[in-house]
């Protein structure tokens, strides 16, 4: 101890301004655990390669590893172990949770991917240069947001992920909603995130709702974020005595079909138009009438069809000769409505009082998603978004660290047809060998064959 105040006193006299003499302390320090870290590693590796020993392995080899630790890079030498059936582990490697191909620790891991999932990739890389001992390019950010996020994705939608649970909530009311928000993709593509999510109602903490006990699926392909939901509901909820309340937009993909599969089984199950988009249809409809906005918006409140009908004429009477396109707009809003009028029926009028409802959301729970992903000139790839995707929802449902701890392999069945399926892809997508083409051969028939032959009585010409 009284070797390392030496030398760091030494290492402090040497600077002559409070920045430099406090990133040397800042280097020392982070020297000094490297050293610590890496005795330490060594005893753990001996004492982790006893008891595999026992478990029927044996050393293989050794060989040296660099991994980037939060607190700064360390050189350490592991074993490689193996059995009679040819089973390779790297026993430090698992108790540290240090996974194949990474040169990052899974608390790095954590840490980028969630100032990934609120700030651009460039100025992670700035947080990290300014914060810590130790340097990552942007690109290695968003190289290591990918990775995570693929991790979770294989975790979070693997047929075993539900395994452990045992007991089903039963709830009186469950709120479900689904919407789709649109991204920029590269090549000027346009890419939607399919967004489902579920919760009991909502409460108040402080001055502001607050969900309860929120669950988010998000993905770029509809089909797959519906099932996911869909695991999710039957995994988790007793439906038979509770009553499904879901909203939505009446968009393809989230019509009220959609939402009856996924509340199958339910007590009861009431379909709302989202407030949000009928307001604004309104006002996209008839703004060539504002002063008539607010009435159409109080007759739909009290789901009261004559009253919309005479808004509607209303709005009809002071359209000019001129204004076709007024009118256009006016039978469009009409069939809209016409079309959403079981629907948009209140709470209060379908008998449903519950103090916690919690309808509606959809729109500014986007907010996570579009803050990260849009605008600022923002294009994605698909496995970048997809990636991205999936950081932000784990985060959201707390589910983030609980993916990341684990570090055992997928079920080797699981792995073996997923190797299957993309060799018998890479199979069909080869190209087939080329052989040059010979040509017409000339000849006759029946040349050379009995005049008593078939053949040899046929025209020659």
């Amino acid at each position: 101890m009284d070797s390392i105040v030496t030398d760091l006193v030494e290492v402090m006299k040497k600077e002559t301004n409070f920045l430099a003499r406090e990133r040397a302390m800042m280097i020392f320090f982070t020297q000094l655990i490297a050293t610590i870290t890496q005795l330490a590693f060594q005893t753990l590796d001996e004492e982790i390669c006893a008891q595999c020993k026992k478990e029927g392995f044996r050393v293989d080899r050794k060989s040296e590893r660099t991994i980037t630790f939060l607190f700064g890079p360390v050189t350490y030498v592991r074993r490689r172990m193996k059995n009679q059936a040819n089973d390779i582990r790297y026993p430090l490697d698992e108790f540290l949770g240090i996974r194949k191909g990474l040169r990052y620790s899974s608390l790095v891991l954590r840490n980028v991917a969630q100032l990934g999932s609120n700030m651009v990739y460039r100025h992670v890389s700035q947080a990290i240069d300014c914060l810590t001992s130790w340097q990552m390019s942007h690109q290695n950010v968003q190289q290591l947001v990918v990775k995570t996020g693929e991790f979770i994705q294989d975790r979070s939608t693997h047929e075993s992920r539900y395994d452990g649970v045992i007991t089903k909530k039963k709830v009186p009311y469950l709120y479900l909603e689904g919407d789709g928000v649109k991204i920029n993709g590269q090549k000027k593509q346009s890419l939607e995130v399919h967004r489902f999510q579920v919760c009991e109602g909502s409460q108040k903490v402080g001055n502001r709702s607050e969900m309860i006990a929120p669950h988010f699926v998000s993905h770029l392909n509809r089909q797959k974020a519906y099932k996911e939901m869909m695991a999710y509901l039957q995994a988790y909820y007793d439906l038979s005595h509770t009553v499904v309340i879901s909203n939505s937009d009446g968009g393809s993909g989230y019509e009220k079909a959609v939402f009856d599969e996924l509340a199958l089984g339910c007590l009861r199950h009431e379909h709302f138009r989202d407030r949000y988009h009928v307001h604004r249809k309104i006002k996209e409809r008839m703004a060539f009438v504002p002063q008539l906005q607010y009435r159409m918006i109080r007759a739909i409140e009290h789901y009261n069809w004559q009253a919309v009908q005479l808004v509607l004429d209303t709005s009809e009477s002071l359209i000019e000769e001129k204004e076709a396109e007024a009118l256009e707009h006016l039978r469009l809003l009409h069939h809209y409505l016409q079309r959403s009028w079981p629907y948009l029926k209140s709470l209060k009028a379908r008998g449903i009082k519950d103090p916690k409802a919690c309808i509606g959301t959809i729109e500014s729970t986007h907010r996570k998603i579009t803050y990260r992903m849009k605008r600022q000139g923002r294009l994605w790839t698909k496995t970048g978004a997809q990636a991205m995707i999936r950081v932000i929802d784990s985060l959201r449902n707390q589910e983030f660290e609980g993916w990341l701890n684990q570090y055992e392999a997928l079920p080797n069945d699981v792995v073996a047809q997923e190797k299957r399926w993309q060799a018998m892809k890479r199979w069909v997508q080869k190209k087939p060998r080329f052989q040059a083409h010979e040509g017409a051969f000339k000849g006759q028939i029946g040349e050379g064959k009995a005049k008593s032959a078939p053949l040899a009585n046929s025209p020659k010409d």
